[in-house]
């Protein structure tokens, strides 16, 4: 009942499962995009709460123009990134491993481990949440604005530390998201956990700088909210090095490789629905 894949070689695996994404996605768009109302009212909706927060902050620069270290484009280019971030984990994260209690409770999730895929993958990629799609575009657009603003270049070397500290970022928020799901495997009841990942998510909608003491430190080196959002938009306005780029993409593969041990051991201790 481990949901295993057929033993493939590297090239035909990656293809079989690019193809499966491809079909899981399509259909999901197919059939939501049948209500283009509601897409468009949730892509003005996106539009207006990104307005509203963008303008909300400059209340914090009244009386002067930085804070903490941080002006107020460079908090926008933080607010953009952290609205892509957060978009990407409602349009993928949130309707697939959101579900985790409900495929418990059903038992559904009986199927998925008789499916000749990894189960991780099928539980984590299954459906697409078409409605969030834009956000993480009208984040970026947010961040070139506010780039444009700050009137500094990006260097093509700092561009490539966003690349690869952004990557390292959307890899932890999923490997969280494994972790935390995985515990609807061994108690029926977590309606509640997604909202705990929600809660991680939203602690980055500003830098780690503008916290202090014992909840700075948390959020920096107890949860990944700096590795989130701060990181990645640092390394955009100049200000990372090197040493920081290797220590988060090996924080990252070390959050996947754990995510998936914890996943592996959580299916250790379902009994399925019958039990």
């Amino acid at each position: 009942m481990a949901g295993r894949s057929p033993s493939l070689p590297g090239g035909q695996r990656l293809r079989r499962y690019l193809r499966l994404l491809r079909i899981f996605w399509s259909a999901t768009v197919q059939a939501e995009l049948e209500y283009r109302l509601n897409f468009l009212s949730n892509a003005l909706l996106s539009l207006f709460w990104l307005v509203w927060a963008a303008l909300g902050v400059g209340v914090y620069f009244r009386f002067g123009e930085t804070v903490n270290g941080w002006s107020y484009p460079e908090l926008l280019v933080v607010m953009g990134w952290f609205f892509a971030v957060n978009g990407l984990r409602q349009a993928v994260i949130q309707p697939n491993l959101g579900r985790m209690t409900e495929y418990v409770r059903m038992g559904t999730l009986d199927f998925v481990l008789t499916k000749p895929v990894n189960s991780q993958f099928m539980v984590s990629f299954r459906h697409l949440g078409i409605y969030n799609l834009l956000d993480p575009l009208l984040g970026i657009g947010l961040m070139v604005a506010a780039l444009i603003w700050r009137g500094e270049m990006v260097s093509v070397i700092d561009l490539v530390g966003w690349v690869v500290l952004g990557a390292g970022a959307l890899s932890v928020v999923y490997a969280l998201a494994v972790a935390i799901q995985s515990l609807a495997l061994w108690a029926i009841g977590g309606e509640a956990l997604d909202d705990l990942l929600q809660g991680v998510v939203e602690a980055g909608r500003f830098p780690v700088q503008m916290y202090r003491g014992f909840v700075r430190a948390l959020l920096t080196f107890a949860l990944p909210v700096a590795v989130m959002t701060t990181f990645p938009v640092e390394a955009l306005l100049g200000r990372t090095t090197l040493k920081l780029v290797v220590v988060v993409t090996l924080v990252a593969a070390a959050a996947l490789v754990g995510a998936s041990l914890v996943w592996r051991l959580s299916l250790r201790h379902y009994r399925g629905a019958s039990a």
